[in-house]
């Protein structure tokens, strides 16, 4: 009974509204619910798009070399890059 009242809450009803409502009608509303808010072809890109994507990405790299975390101790003291940890 609780995924009912779940998929009532995604839908965005209460628990009273979903109380109030025939098994049948729930349904209908959760299936409309479900095809109107997944994609047609879901996790498909199109070409273009993952052109983009990547070109995006490309963009954004930063210099080449060795790649630095940022450190910081237990009691939230930042250690900078290339510091020796005591």
């Amino acid at each position: 009974m609780s995924r009912i009242y779940a998929a009532g809450a995604a839908m965005g009803w209460t628990a009273e509204q979903v109380d109030r409502t025939s098994m049948w009608k729930f349904w209908a509303s959760w299936h409309g619910y479900v095809k109107a808010n997944t994609p047609a072809q879901p996790g498909k890109l199109s070409e273009a798009d993952k052109d983009r994507i990547w070109e995006q990405m490309q963009e954004m790299d930063g210099p080449e070399g060795e790649a630095h975390t940022q450190t910081y101790l237990w009691d939230g003291t930042f250690v900078p890059q290339n510091e020796a940890l005591a």
